[in-house]
Formats: C-alpha cells, sequence, structure tokens
C-alpha cells in the first residue's frame, strides 16, 4: 500500500517532504505530486485530474493506496474519491487542517477558482457534502489545530463521518511539520496493512521537524 501526500495551495510537493520522509523512514512507499498551477487558479477539478494523473502513472492499477491531503489537498483527494473513481483503489483518506466546510479567508480577492470554491457553503463544498456515501467503505480521519488561522473558523476543519482529532499547533502550515500528527497516521494506515506491522507506541522515532 502506497501513501500519497496532496499538498495545499500556494504549495508545491515540495512542502510535503519532511512528512514523507517520515514515512519513508517507516517503510512506506510514498508519491508527493505537485499539483499546478500551484494556485488552483483552474479549480479542484482540475487539480483532482491532475492528482488522477500522477496516481496512475505512477502505480499499478491494482495498487492500493491511502490519501494524505494537507489544506486544499484534502478537498482536492476528497474530489478523487467521490468523482473520479479514486475510491476503488483508496483505504483511507487523512485530511490535515482541510476546510470541509469552507474557510472565509478563501473571500480575499485572488483570482483563483479554487478559492472560490473554498468559501464556506460554496457549491463545490455542497456537492461534497451531498454524495458522501461514495466514500462509504474508506477509513476517514480529520486533523486540526485550534490555532489555525488560515481555516477560518479552525472547526471548518471539522469533518462529519469522520474521525476527528484535535491537534494543538501553532498555526496552519506546522501541522506538516508535526511528530504527532505523524504518528497518528501511521497508526491509522498499520490498522489497514496486512501482515501484521507493528505501529509505533511514540513519536521517538521520527525527526524533528527542523532537523
Amino acid at each position: 500500500m502506497k501513501l500519497v501526500l496532496v499538498h495545499g495551495i500556494f504549495n508545491t510537493g515540495q512542502v510535503m517532504g519532511w512528512m514523507r520522509r517520515q514515512f519513508e523512514r517507516q517503510g512506506y512507499e510514498c508519491l508527493t505530486p505537485t499539483l499546478a498551477p500551484f494556485d488552483g487558479r483552474h479549480g479542484i477539478a482540475f487539480a483532482a485530474k491532475q492528482l488522477q494523473s500522477h496516481i496512475e502513472a505512477a502505480l499499478a492499477e491494482d495498487e492500493t493506496i491511502c490519501l494524505i491531503g494537507f489544506s486544499m489537498g484534502g478537498i482536492v483527494a476528497r474530489y478523487y474519491l467521490q468523482h473520479l473513481g479514486g475510491e476503488k483503489r483508496t483505504k483511507a483518506l487523512f485530511s490535515i487542517s482541510s476546510p470541509h466546510h469552507g474557510s472565509y479567508l478563501a473571500w480575499l480577492p485572488y483570482p483563483s477558482r479554487a478559492m472560490r470554491e473554498l468559501r464556506p457553503k460554496s457549491q463545490l463544498l455542497s456537492q461534497l457534502a451531498a454524495c458522501q456515501e461514495r466514500l462509504e467503505g474508506i477509513a476517514l480521519y480529520s486533523f486540526r489545530t485550534p490555532i489555525d488561522f488560515t481555516i477560518v473558523p479552525s472547526r471548518s476543519s471539522h469533518w462529519p463521518g469522520a474521525e476527528n482529532k484535535v491537534i494543538w499547533r501553532p498555526l496552519h502550515l506546522s501541522m506538516i511539520f508535526s511528530r504527532r500528527v505523524v504518528a497518528e497516521i501511521l497508526a491509522g494506515v498499520v490498522q489497514l496493512s496486512p501482515g501484521g506491522e507493528t505501529a509505533p507506541q511514540t513519536v521517538k522515532g521520527l525527526q524533528r521537524a527542523e532537523e
């Protein structure tokens, strides 16, 4: 089972590099695609189709995956699962500080379709909520920090139907540099993995983000 890490808006796959290294140290193969353009100007569906192309180009058709989506990446991953057939090969989606109910920061006047789609009560977010039954059989997790000034309000990352976890970290981006988040994801992945892997009991085996 491969891990696919999906970055957020105004980033590239490189921002997921520290997290990827933690998973690789535990023996997992990872994919960290870059979805262009970085500002999401063509929208969530456009980014999700790129994600689909990256996955299909890199992995065999019968290979299963776990998706790890940061910020907008969690919404892109949901679109891939709910509208592009990705649910057939996906065991879990771990969303990290993703605006499942939108963010008021997305009202900033920036010419990006994705930003408009991440506004509260947008048509796209409403459509995803309306067809969430397509995620049946997939383990769903959502991590958020109450100290998040990008997802406004931070409780927008609370995802009904998922296992929700609150991790106290300073600011939005720091969530993908959290050893606690990585350990929680690893524990969830192990539960889905055949072969009896052992989940880490602590975060001692994980690098500090500043290393």
